[in-house]
């Protein structure tokens, strides 16, 4: 029968009317050796369901469609009770969500059952929980009277119940993982009792919420409810208030009563807490203080970036509802699965660490340290709002768009799918619940990362999408829009040719380029983020001993950049301008100030200048602004200055490298400074 891995190879190669071999093992980091075997294990399967194989010609993969209906309807069915293989590293949660809805002792024999491995295999499975049970200030015991048990506080156990949950439900099969720890206990009937309680509440409430986190919310009600006996809730005077302050929390009462009628008076917080972590459309007017804090992110963001936010209404409104959410989760500390944060971090690496450094206000607000997760939506927060603002809206083919994972991965599926087809015009983000309320004739196409039902040609698609992924979305809304298709060649046809003929030495950028090249807007700026290494050099970097007042500092400071026609001469007047406007915002501290102005104010290409003066210039002739060293910053987009910022950044950061740059002499001095943090 298929097990985890099997089952997501044979779902991620139904998704695809054709796909090579080395793009399976790419989408899904596989070795030769696990892609021979799990295509092996697949076929194993779909020979014992009495369907085709999947065949491999000339390194294509050929999925019978019979197998496609097979994934899409019967698949997840076999995999359920005895027959259902967990892979070694969701077990131990599986363990720990058994045990903590036991309606009874628990042995070492009931492990192997419910997982259907050996002895041995369960014990160490056993040994595995209690170390994760550890990080989450939980004991997984056993005790000769009681058998295994959980001890720790209630809602410490509820946070990694949560963990367990919302990790499984990432994951293939991970839903039936869950029914089947349910049914363990006979306890699966809860599904439905809960699913309709929450459906007529939802019903009667004026409250939406992202479909995703709702789902996620009612598994976590269902082993809530599942436990039988209702442990009881402690929460802090200030955390109680906190949480009744909110205007949600008559509603919570109200859910709680439907859900928990015996105990709603203590769950009622509880249920408050799953509200306002699920929550899809906010009212700014119940949430001033989160408002301002969204503003205060926003100029954090603009201030680290040197980005001048156009539109910043518009991003702080969206990022507020974003925002709500997030500072709930954080105050009770509740956890976030996010499996896209490693590709958030490969693919934005900049990006993540100017967003993180700009949530400093929110770790302020909230006293505690936010988690790569969360920092991971933020990025695809600002880096969805950056990609739609670099380019000019396209008015063609009509596209909506679906997303139910909330406002961060819409933003940035939006981004993704204006850069990939730029002869399509997006309208705004829908959820499932309005798409029956627009007429078909209002659209050609819809792009939605849950299944709908159109008349339209529908694309599922993830909020973040892969190489691979990228390539055949083109090739398959050209098929249906050949007026879109100006492109001739597809990746794979050249990879062919390329393999035949030449050793790769990296594949997967190699494709990636390649996806830039034929299909991305503005390749060039994209690939273009130089090293600062590649900015400042000996030709870039100068000093000075004159006393010079503040404007002719300026000037002076970016002469190198007027030189070689980086910036137009009205570049340098924009940013004397910009400090008389806004005042000594490029002192970012320690004697430094970058001055900056906006890429349409002359720039013809990304460029950085450096200028050290021996006697300190008075910014505005300001004695408390004191300035030794400018460096002149010149964008020609969002991104292509964020690798050689980031690194700037991180230098004068550190005291001891600052102070060897102020003492320098020499360009040389700098260049070896800089280098050796690029090392």
């Amino acid at each position: 029968m298929l097990d985890q891995k099997s089952y997501e190879f044979l779902e991620r190669l139904t998704q695809y009317q054709q796909i090579t071999k080395p793009e399976m093992m790419m989408e899904l980091n596989l070795t030769e050796r696990q892609f021979d075997y799990l295509l092996e294990k697949a076929n194993s399967t779909l020979s014992m369901m009495k369907l085709p194989t999947v065949k491999m010609n000339n390194q294509v993969l050929v999925t019978d469609d019979k197998i496609r209906t097979f994934m899409k309807k019967e698949a997840s069915l076999t995999a359920n009770g005895n027959d259902l293989i967990v892979s070694e590293e969701d077990r131990p949660l599986m363990i720990y969500l058994y045990t903590f809805i036991k309606q009874d002792m628990i042995s070492g024999y009931h492990y192997q059952l419910l997982l259907n491995v050996s002895k041995n295999t369960a014990l160490t499975d056993v040994k595995k929980t209690k170390e994760m049970c550890r990080e989450w200030h939980v004991q997984l015991e056993y005790q000769r009277m009681n058998g295994y048990l959980i001890s720790g506080t209630e809602m410490d156990q509820r946070r990694f119940a949560i963990y367990c949950i919302n990790t499984l439900l990432s994951k293939p099969l991970g839903k039936e993982i869950l029914i089947t720890t349910l049914r363990a206990w006979h306890k699966d009937s809860e599904l439905v009792e809960v699913q309709k309680g929450i459906n007529t509440f939802l019903k009667s409430h004026p409250i939406q919420l992202v479909r995703s986190r709702e789902v996620e919310m009612t598994y976590h009600f269902i082993f809530t409810k599942a436990r039988g006996e209702q442990k009881e809730l402690h929460f802090k005077q200030d955390e109680q208030t906190l949480l009744e302050d909110q205007e949600i929390f008559s509603y919570a009462a109200d859910l709680a009563k439907i859900l928990f009628p015996e105990s709603a008076e203590a769950e009622k917080y509880f249920v408050a807490i799953q509200l306002l972590t699920c929550q899809e459309e906010l009212n700014p007017q119940y949430h001033v203080p989160l408002r301002k804090l969204a503003e205060q992110i926003v100029d954090e963001f603009e201030k680290n970036t040197l980005l001048p936010i156009r539109h910043k209404a518009y991003l702080v409104k969206s990022l507020f509802n974003h925002l709500v959410p997030t500072y709930f989760r954080i105050m009770f500390s509740i956890p976030l699965i996010n499996p896209m944060t490693e590709k958030i971090k490969e693919d934005y690496h900049e990006l993540f660490q100017f967003v993180a450094k700009s949530l400093h206000p929110l770790e302020i607000w909230t006293g505690k340290t936010i988690s790569e997760a969360e920092i991971g939506y933020f990025t695809l927060h600002f880096g969805g709002y950056l990609e739609k603002h670099n380019e000019e809206k396209a008015e063609r083919i009509k596209a909506l768009i679906v997303c139910s994972n909330g406002v961060s991965s819409s933003v940035m599926l939006r981004s993704q799918l204006g850069e990939l087809f730029p002869g399509i015009d997006f309208s705004s983000i829908y959820t499932t619940e309005h798409i029956d309320r627009i007429s078909p004739e209002n659209y050609d196409l819809i792009f939605s990362t849950v299944p709908v039902e159109s008349v339209k040609p529908v694309y599922q698609v993830k909020p973040l999408l892969s190489i691979v992924e990228k390539t055949h979305l083109i090739q398959a809304v050209a098929s249906a829009f050949p007026q879109l298709d100006d492109r001739n060649l597809s990746v794979e046809s050249i990879m062919q040719i390329v393999r035949r003929n030449a050793d790769v030495k990296n594949e997967k950028k190699l494709i990636s380029e390649l996806v830039e090249l034929l299909y991305a807007k503005n390749t060039e700026k994209r690939w273009e983020k130089p090293m600062l290494s590649e900015l400042l050099t000996e030709n870039t970097i100068h000093f000075t001993n004159e006393e010079l007042d503040w404007k002719t500092a300026i000037r002076k400071a970016a002469e190198p950049l007027v030189e070689t026609e980086t910036v137009e001469p009205r570049y340098v007047d924009a940013m004397i301008s910009n400090v008389e406007e806004v005042g000594t915002y490029i002192h970012i501290g320690k004697g430094i100030a970058i001055p900056h102005a906006r890429p349409d104010a002359g720039v013809n290409q990304v460029g950085m200048s450096f200028f050290r003066t021996r006697k300190p210039v008075k910014l505005l002739d300001q004695e408390e602004h004191s300035i030794d060293v400018f460096v002149c910053l010149a964008a020609v987009d969002n991104e292509a200055h964020l690798k050689a910022l980031a690194h700037l950044t991180k230098l004068l950061g550190n005291d001891d490298a600052l102070q060897r740059i102020k003492n320098a002499d020499s360009s040389e001095e700098i260049i070896s400074i800089i280098k050796e943090g690029e090392e």
